[in-house]
């Protein structure tokens, strides 16, 4: 599926609703990591209907346990085309026999992609379609490359907040009081793997080296995570909710999950990637 203006290009692909592609025609710029199985296969995969996983892959609905592997099916689901425009493309994932055998609800997820000049605006409806609540975490999993267009090396990169804010989280090497970005190098993600951020008081971060960069908002989200597993990519991932591990067999409404949805509800959010 592609979408294009005079400037850009956008592709996503019916399997996982991923992002393939966003290029600047102009410069010839690629913006999204490919996919390399040595490093990370994945692109742009959907967290749904759970972010992380628990500590036995398993998960409790109705004194049932039931299976599902990290962040969920969706990221390995293949999606249906709903509709397009100049401009647009809409993906829907419905469950079926496959997705109640991990996940028993009845549900659908919609993603609608829109190419505005520079910016990709990604819009989420999820409905209920069980006739009860149906509880479910929520998360983004976008990586960018970097270097962005082989333009120097990955550690000429960072990590820029819109201003100086108050970083909280799990990872000591953000207590400080006031940060305006964080310097990238592979050792930082030797020593903590992934960096977290908790009510990121920041409406978008941006990875860049100062000429090239992809700024994601992030308005909405109780958690921003950033990832690179020794690769030249980084990740800049909105969730919510936070996962929440415990061994035990509770719930998953208790466990894992704090959006609930009743009876025919459903949730939207959206988010937003541009490149310059």
């Amino acid at each position: 599926m592609m979408i294009e203006n005079d400037r850009y290009r956008f592709e996503c692909s019916l399997k996982a609703a991923e992002i393939v592609s966003f290029k600047d025609k102009l410069n010839d710029i690629e913006y999204i990591w490919s996919g390399d199985s040595n490093y990370w296969s994945g692109r742009n995969p959907v967290l749904f209907p759970v972010i992380g996983s628990s500590y036995d892959k398993q998960y409790w609905f109705d004194n049932e346990a039931y299976t599902m592997g990290n962040h969920g099916f969706a990221r390995n689901s293949v999606f249906e085309h709903v509709k397009s425009t100049e401009d647009s493309v809409t993906l829907c994932l419905r469950s079926d026999d496959i997705t109640k055998k991990q996940y028993p609800f009845e549900f659908e997820l919609y993603v609608t992609y829109k190419l505005v000049n520079d910016t990709i605006i990604i819009t989420y409806r999820i409905f209920n379609r069980t006739n009860k609540q149906m509880p479910f975490a929520f998360g983004l999993h976008p990586a960018f490359n970097c270097p962005i267009n082989n333009d120097g090396e990955f550690n000429d990169y960072w990590i820029e907040f819109a201003s100086p804010c108050q970083l909280r989280g799990h990872n000591p090497m953000i207590n400080k009081d006031l940060v305006s970005k964080i310097d990238l190098d592979h050792e930082l993600f030797n020593k903590y793997k992934t960096l977290s951020f908790e009510d990121l008081a920041s409406p978008y971060i941006t990875l860049t080296n100062g000429k090239h960069g992809v700024r994601v908002s992030t308005v909405g989200y109780d958690k921003v995570a950033v990832w690179s597993p020794q690769a030249p990519f980084v990740c800049l991932e909105p969730w919510h909710p936070s996962p929440n591990k415990v061994d035990k067999d509770l719930p998953f409404e208790k466990r894992d999950a704090s959006i609930v949805l009743g009876v025919d509800q459903s949730y939207l959010t959206s988010y937003t990637i541009s490149v310059f």
